[in-house]
């Protein structure tokens, strides 16, 4: 007999540890991008700090691209510079 598994709906929502993993990084580090600005400040589930999954992610999506100056553009790759393109 085969078993059907149950549909999961990821949460909306991530206490603090969760979301610093969800971005990648300490909870104490996430706590210093949230002071800075960079991630969003928590909501208020019933006294419970949340942070929104979809604040996050675009949070994140807004952070420079590694090795790339803000406000960078970019397009090209290091084999444009080499081949003079």
């Amino acid at each position: 007999m085969t078993r059907v598994q149950p549909h999961i709906t990821p949460p909306g929502s991530l206490r603090r540890e969760d979301a610093a993993r969800y971005c990648g990084c300490s909870p104490a580090h996430f706590d210093k991008l949230v002071r800075e600005g960079i991630m969003p400040e928590a909501r208020n589930l019933g006294g419970v700090k949340v942070w929104l999954r979809e604040e996050l992610e675009q949070a994140m999506y807004a952070l420079p691209v590694f090795g790339r100056a803000p406000g960078d553009a970019g397009g090209g790759n290091s084999c444009d510079a080499a081949f003079g393109l």
